[in-house]
């Protein structure tokens, strides 16, 4: 009998044991997994609190606001002096960083009627010059409506278009809202809302292919920006139109060597196994049969409209995406530049693999800046997914850069920057502010552009050097 006693506890101890070590795990790595997730204390101090309150009730006692036909700011952030940030004044721009930084308070009377929605995006008195081409937008978007909404207004035009593509994850108030955009304005499409989308990267192909696939019907448009949920625009729509046209019709991808162990080992990645061509005939064997060359890059691209056209029409890429979205982390960066750089799967407006080891400025589209590991690295000292948050600090040196996004702005880290550039792009968009001139040669000489206006020429031979030095951040200070 006290043998079964003893042995019944050899058996139940150690599953006792077990189970705890697996809570434990469990929660340690959830744990980690949401400290990764955000790297800043989202927060607010109460004492923060109290001033951001002060500012706001400050500005909501001032009989003028809101009176202004110019750009109108939000109560907190009315009296910040975007015009002395941008000057340089560095005595001031001390004031409005550290606890002093400005985060958007979330709105919880936000009148989400269609007249309301129209007038903050698309006012009636302001007036609209024709683009050359029309731009449209692909964006997958999970948090922050009022921030989403916002960047729609700064990039709205009557010949623009816009997707979005909603998280499934994301709460039911902010889908809602988003979908509210699509009801309103007639140039807004929001897709049905089925897939989880998540930091790792998955699903972000499908949900862009989606958004390409809704805006094809669409005419007039020349050139797609893909784009994920805390890219800002920092060019105004004119320029936009202009830095498409410099382009002329090459598509604008960063990239880089693959990086190592992102794939999923044993799968197939040969044009005719993934069944990458609706029609395979007259493309040559050896095409077929080669295993494609992957790249990493980044997901925000710039691409034309027959590049997109191509990839939904003439090639069938659900099988490269759901392969690469079988790797853990960040599958969805190298869809497009992989696609980009195997020259001879022909797709418009492609670049080459001939110079792997090219130093100089790869892609206007985005700018981005990484803390490799070291906040000091970060001017604002803090990271999020291995990204520096983007501060209102740094405002002098992006109005001045080519890029046409940056990542990440985020608004509960300092809403300041964000506001600031859209005053910025509105004073330029409808005042006809020139604080900068746009590099008309800079865009011209990238190497992807000459490459493409010369690369069916076969006596044109590329030359992988770089002459253009004004591209790093630091040059701006």
């Amino acid at each position: 009998m006290q043998n079964r006693k003893f042995y019944w506890k050899l058996f139940v101890i150690p599953i006792f044991l077990l189970v705890v070590c697996g809570i434990a795990y469990v929660s340690f790595f959830k744990f980690n997994e949401a400290r990764s997730m955000h790297d800043f204390d989202p927060g607010i101090s109460d004492k923060r609190k109290v001033s951001i309150y002060e500012h706001m009730i400050d500005t909501l006692r001032n009989e003028n606001y809101g009176s202004s036909v110019g750009y109108r700011k939000r109560a907190e952030t009315n009296h910040i002096q975007c015009g002395r940030v941008l000057s340089g004044d560095t005595e001031y721009i001390n004031t409005l960083v550290g606890e002093n930084r400005m985060p958007l308070i979330e709105n919880r009377r936000l009148n989400m009627s269609c007249p309301a929605i129209q007038d903050r995006i698309h006012p009636k008195n302001r007036d609209f010059k024709l683009l050359d081409s029309g731009i449209a937008f692909a964006r997958v978007v999970f948090t922050d409506y009022e921030f989403i909404e916002k960047q729609l207004e700064m990039s709205w035009h009557p010949q623009n278009v816009f997707c979005f593509a909603v998280d499934k994850k994301s709460p039911d108030e902010f889908i809602s809202k988003i979908q509210k955009l699509d009801e309103c304005l007639e140039n807004v499409i929001v897709l049905p809302v089925v897939e989880n989308y998540d930091s790792a990267g998955h699903n972000m192909n499908v949900g862009h292919k989606r958004c390409m696939e809704a805006l094809l019907p669409k005419t007039d448009w020349s050139y797609i920006l893909l784009l994920q949920n805390h890219d800002v625009i920092i060019k105004s729509v004119y320029e936009i139109s202009r830095i498409y046209s410099f382009l002329g019709g090459v598509n604008d991808v960063h990239f880089g060597k693959e990086i190592d162990g992102r794939r999923v080992p044993g799968l197939k990645w040969d044009p005719k196994s993934m069944h990458l061509f609706r029609n395979e005939s007259g493309i040559d064997e050896k095409i077929l049969n080669e295993p494609m060359r992957v790249y990493s890059g980044a997901v925000q691209v710039s691409m034309s409209r027959a590049a997109v056209k191509w990839l939904i029409e003439d090639v069938d890429v659900s099988i490269a995406i759901d392969q690469f979205n079988r790797t853990k982390y960040a599958g969805d960066e190298q869809l497009i530049p992989s696609l980009h750089l195997n020259y001879e799967y022909g797709m418009p407006g492609h670049f080459t693999d001939q110079c792997p080891d090219y130093d100089g400025p790869k892609q206007i589209t985005r700018f981005v800046q990484w803390a490799r590991g070291n906040i000091n690295n970060c001017p604002t000292k803090t990271v999020r997914h291995g990204f520096c948050l983007i501060g209102i600090e740094q405002f002098q040196a992006l109005s001045r850069m080519p890029f046409i996004t940056v990542n990440k702005m985020v608004p509960s880290f300092d809403y300041s920057i964000i506001e600031c550039t859209s005053e910025l792009l509105y004073n330029r968009t409808f005042l006809g502010q020139l604080d900068h001139e746009l590099y008309e040669s800079f865009y011209k000489e990238l190497l992807h552009v000459k490459y493409h206006e010369h690369h069916k020429d076969p006596m044109y031979k590329l030359d992988c050097r770089s002459n253009q030095n004004s591209w790093k951040y630091e040059y701006y200070l």
